[in-house]
């Protein structure tokens, strides 16, 4: 049995010389990670932005937005790894949204990551009392979102009353959050930072419904809350006008790499990785880097994620370095065996082959192009999003905008022909 496991776990990163998997999609993070922090390159503009909002004392509101997959989550942690360093408090773990919050889930997830901070590097930012409080509130949690929170003893009194519960309001939460906030305000002299990740993940009624509600929350002095989210985010946050009246005034951006910047980002991570004494192997050709470059669009995951794919694949005993031929028909194959349980209909899959290739497309354009009835077309998008071939990237007025699972873009890949020359060529 235990030539069995030391057969199917295996690293196969080290015979390129680097210690884990340089191709990871994951961000880099303001503590540990698994991408060092020097791997991160360019947005100096935006990141001058952020830190000029951080710098201004009283709080604000900052949506960050852009495609899925473009580095938000990387560039907000690195701003706010300069803030930690200037010494701001922050959330060391940027907090996630669920598309199941509420008002209350909301305020409570925000001080689950305040105190997950505090309790592991400076609980005495704020008072023992306040502290005791917060992780009452912590270790009880709630029982019923939708009427109320159920705390322990909050206040009321600690130690043996500790699991007496009483019912708390958004607005008795929203106070002590402020006052934990005055509390570490006054012990560091800095402003805090509080980065909300996912924002898409709510519907668009849960975003109006929690953001309408919790505005007087984040208004709170001496808070920097950033909310990080797709294209999407931004109609809806327009579309609350008591809520996009206190956002700062001009969201940030994040665009899609440069191919030479995707190529920096690459070898850097090589070099941070690299196990000493050995030199490392970069495991493709120049020629594959542009073609999924321009597969993607810049698309920094999706272009890594492709790389890390075809790598694992392909490689058995040694490195190997993929060439444009090997790389479609490893991605190719890969997707093949994905997809090819989930059946469609022909006529289902030409509206997915124009999804494919494009980066979004609506229903009306779909219909266009196909020659078939609007009708038709929700019904075919119905099937294929029920199947994950498809998401809703979007929604603009009462237009949405789609894009197929990011993965199918590899069946576009098309292998070079390769010419033989005859042998009288060499005489």
């Amino acid at each position: 049995m235990g030539s069995v496991t030391i057969e199917i776990i295996r690293d196969i990163w080290e015979l390129y010389g680097v210690r884990s998997n340089p191709f990871s999609s994951a961000p880099i993070l303001v503590k540990g990670g698994i991408i060092p922090l020097e791997c991160f390159i360019g947005r100096n503009e935006q990141i001058q932005q952020l830190g000029k909002i951080f710098g201004s004392k009283g709080g604000s509101r900052t949506l960050v937005y852009g495609d899925v997959g473009v580095g938000k989550t990387s560039f907000v942690n690195i701003v706010r790894r300069y803030a930690i360093e200037e010494g701001y408090f922050t959330p060391f773990k940027e907090i996630a949204i669920q598309s199941d919050w509420n008002s209350n889930t909301f305020i409570l997830n925000t001080l689950a990551g305040i105190f997950a901070t505090l309790q592991l590097s400076k609980p005495g930012l704020i008072g023992e009392e306040t502290y005791s409080k917060l992780e009452s509130i912590i270790d009880v949690g709630f029982s019923d979102t939708s009427s109320g929170l159920q705390f322990a003893s909050f206040g009321v009194s600690h130690g043996k009353d500790r699991k007496t519960a009483s019912h708390i309001t958004s607005f008795s939460l929203t106070e002590f959050f402020m006052r934990i906030c005055r509390e570490i305000n006054e012990r560091t002299g800095h402003d805090i930072i509080i980065h909300y990740n996912n924002t898409e993940l709510l519907s668009e009624e849960n975003i109006k419904d929690i953001f309408e509600n919790l505005r007087d929350f984040f208004q709170t002095e001496g808070v920097h809350f950033v909310f990080v989210g797709n294209l999407t985010v931004k109609a809806y946050f327009n579309s609350i006008p008591r809520f996009s009246s206190i956002l700062t005034d001009t969201p940030i951006i994040i665009e899609v790499f440069t191919l030479d910047e995707v190529d920096e980002l690459i070898k850097k991570r090589f070099e941070a990785m690299r196990i000493e004494d050995l030199e490392y192997v970069i495991p493709f050709t120049n020629d594959c880097l542009k073609i999924l470059f321009d597969l993607w669009g810049g698309n920094i995951r999706h272009i890594l994620n492709s790389l890390s794919t075809a790598v694992q694949e392909i490689t058995k005993e040694k490195p190997m370095v993929l060439d444009e031929n090997m790389l479609s028909r490893t991605l190719k194959l890969v997707l093949e065996k994905r997809y090819s349980s989930k059946k469609i209909t022909p006529r289902a899959k030409d509206v997915l082959m124009e999804i494919v290739r494009r980066e979004e497309i609506t229903n009306k354009s779909l219909s266009d192009l196909l020659d078939l009835p609007r009708s038709n077309i929700s019904g075919y998008i119905k099937d294929l999003e029920e199947a994950g071939y498809v998401y809703l990237r979007r929604k603009t007025g009462k237009d949405k905008f789609w894009s197929a699972d990011p993965i199918l873009k590899w069946s576009l890949l098309k292998e070079k022909k390769t010419i033989q020359k005859s042998l009288h060529a060499f005489h």
